[in-house]
């Protein structure tokens, strides 16, 4: 629904302790995302990151509003002018250094290009044969984001499995990591929020006389703030898009302890083989240690 009432009624109404502030800020962020998103450029998926990242910021322009000339309703135009330029150099930043990153990584990802340890020519007539395909086909669903349909369509008869039953594993499993995905998003962007509103109480600590009962409140609110944002740290860091172990079992049907044992199987295998070949190579180089 429009809102009809402007944002200076709003305010006059929180003034006179009709509104408390969660309700300012709620009517707020509806004014703001009903009159102003369409008006400055946005897509739609850029101004749902917007008003994410704009929503702490409503509270701090709220608290710091003084009835000085400007009008509440002017104050937040301008507020929101200004937001806006902050998050396009925000996302210019952004662009700019992962496009950076990624041309300075250029050159190094072609000289360390390797080239494959094995062609068609040691498989005669092409028939690649696995010695466990279970095995295989763990690995496979554990990097199931990274398999194309072309290789489903080519592996999964070597694996003596329906390419239409193979295709139902992987999409189910795409189908997670999208879910995963978007939590991993939101989870990103509230601990992006409380990052901000700790900045926002260290701000207000300096400005407040360090003796002072405030100063002493707000010296809470941010240790309070500060554990909150190293547990959010902490879970982000602990979310991870790719398969779980236990939802592999379930769309192949089998006992989550088989798929935790062949992967650390995989591992430890894979581990053993680059520290022989580190040794071999070691032994090569070094004519001391030849026989």
């Amino acid at each position: 629904m429009h809102c009809t009432v402007s944002l200076n009624e709003l305010y006059a109404d929180y003034s006179a302790e009709l509104l408390d502030r969660k309700e300012l800020e709620g009517a707020v962020f509806r004014h703001i995302d009903e009159d102003t998103w369409h008006l400055n450029g946005f897509t739609r998926e850029e101004y749902e990151d917007y008003v994410s990242w704009l929503y702490p910021r409503i509270r701090h322009a709220i608290a710091n509003y003084r009835e000085n000339g400007s009008s509440f309703e002017s104050y937040i135009e301008a507020m929101v002018r200004m937001t806006i330029k902050e998050y396009r150099m925000r996302q210019t930043r952004k662009y700019v250094a992962e496009t950076t990153a990624w041309l300075t990584q250029m050159p190094d990802a072609y000289v360390s290009e390797e080239k494959p340890e094995y062609d068609e020519l040691q498989f005669p007539g092409n028939q690649l044969k696995f010695r466990n395909p279970r095995q295989v086909l763990i690995l496979i669903l554990k990097c199931s984001c990274y398999v194309s349909d072309d290789f489903l369509e080519r592996v999964s008869p070597k694996l003596g499995i329906e390419p239409d039953e193979m295709r139902r594993m992987i999409d189910k499993l795409r189908e997670l990591r999208a879910n995963r995905k978007r939590k991993i998003d939101i989870q990103r962007e509230r601990t992006n929020c409380q990052f901000f509103r700790c900045l926002y109480y260290e701000r207000n600590l300096q400005a407040l006389n360090k003796d002072s009962i405030a100063a002493q409140r707000m010296q809470e609110r941010l240790k309070r703030g500060r554990k909150r944002l190293e547990n959010m740290r902490r879970r982000l860091e602990q979310m991870r898009p790719d398969p779980t172990n236990r939802q592999i079992a379930d769309v192949m049907g089998i006992a989550k302890g088989t798929v935790d044992f062949t992967l650390h199987s995989l591992k430890e295998r894979g581990k053993g083989k680059v520290t022989n070949e580190a040794k071999n190579s070691e032994k090569n180089n070094n004519p001391a240690l030849k026989g």
